[in-house]
């Protein structure tokens, strides 16, 4: 019994700690999404970071994914069936306009930042 608590504990101290850094390297990673997407997309692409791309680029369908959850959860407890109001409407294209205008934003950054290092493998 005390192997199995010991491993449960190790476990959750490895999950603690790497759940830690990748918070702390999100922050630090959509910070520099703001300031300088060029620098912080190509840093990415150099240490080949995948899980931190996966994540940047998750985030906007992950928020937008959770906005429509509350509104489908709001309109079933508040009317005890799918009726959308404009303000409803509203929201959903907002947070809609705003991912698309994310997604715009990193596509085109991430083809500047894959442009840039293959004129650069190729000179």
């Amino acid at each position: 019994m005390t192997n199995l608590r010991k491993s449960v504990k190790k476990i959750f101290k490895i999950t603690t700690l790497l759940g830690i850094r990748e918070g702390y390297l999100l922050t630090k990673n959509l910070y520099g999404i703001i300031e300088h997407p060029n620098l912080t997309l190509s840093r990415i692409f150099k240490q080949r970071d995948y899980s931190q791309g996966l994540l940047i680029f998750g985030l906007p369908i992950g928020l937008w994914l959770g906005w429509i959850f509350v509104l489908l959860v709001s309109r079933i407890f508040i009317f005890g069936r799918l009726q959308f109001g404009f303000l409803a409407k509203a929201s959903f294209l907002t947070s809609s306009l705003f991912v698309f205008i994310s997604f715009l934003m990193l596509g085109y950054w991430t083809f500047k930042v894959l442009g840039k290092r293959k004129e650069k493998s190729g000179n």
